[in-house]
């Protein structure tokens, strides 16, 4: 007898010692940020601050992701909560956007590169060209290539995405939304779902500057 529970105790402690040890790989590996977002990929942003504009000034906004977001491969890459910074940029038609610019995940920015990817529509792929990813990243994003696509929108917390917001203009709790024409007005708390156009690696720097209380990128033009 005694034998018998010496050894369910020892295969006991086994088990435990296995399980260990896996959950501590496991958490080991979910703590490495993914390094690359791919287009494609859905994030919804609820803004925190009214987006009102006619022109272009580089000014950032931000906003925080709604749901959790995954990449490719299922792996968590942007968790729920995270801040998301959103600026106004001049796109097709000479028409301004919203567009979203970065992500920050436990320290760790996500933004567009252009030495490292190519930049949709109008960029080009200057991977290992030896360019400053600034002056790069800025001239392609700034020649027209958004990085996000609004494919919703919906004021007053709702859920879900309201019909109209592909076009730029959205109705909810009787506000009128517009992601994009010659003037962008979006309302604080206004649930915004992107689709990268492109991708998002990690470890951008912000090379922004801040003016009057507000933060501001640097953009092709200015």
């Amino acid at each position: 007898m005694f034998k018998k529970r010496t050894l369910i105790g020892t295969t006991l402690a086994a088990v435990a010692t296995v399980w260990t040890a896996a959950a501590g790989h496991a958490a080991a590996q979910s703590s490495d940020p993914v390094q690359y977002i791919d287009p494609g990929t859905t994030i919804q942003v609820r803004t925190t601050q009214p987006v009102d504009q006619s022109s272009l000034d580089g000014r950032v906004y931000t906003g925080t992701v709604e749901e959790d977001v995954r990449d490719t491969r299922g792996r968590l890459a942007i968790s729920r909560g995270a801040t998301a910074e959103l600026v106004v940029r001049r796109g097709a038609q000479d028409e301004l956007y919203l567009d979203l610019d970065s992500v920050t995940v436990n320290g760790q920015r996500y933004a567009v590169d252009a030495t490292r990817h190519p930049v949709a529509n109008n960029g080009m792929d200057v991977k290992n060209s030896g360019i400053g990813n600034n002056t790069e990243t800025a001239k392609n994003v700034g020649g027209g290539a958004l990085l996000g696509t609004v494919i919703g929108a919906i004021a007053g917390g709702g859920k879900g995405a309201a019909v109209g917001a592909v076009t730029g203009a959205a109705v909810g709790a009787g506000v009128q939304i517009y992601t994009h024409g010659k003037r962008v007005n979006v309302p604080a708390e206004t649930l915004l779902t992107y689709r990268l156009q492109s991708g998002l690696d990690v470890g951008v720097k912000d090379t922004g500057y801040d003016r009057n209380g507000s933060h501001y990128h640097h953009y092709d033009g200015e």
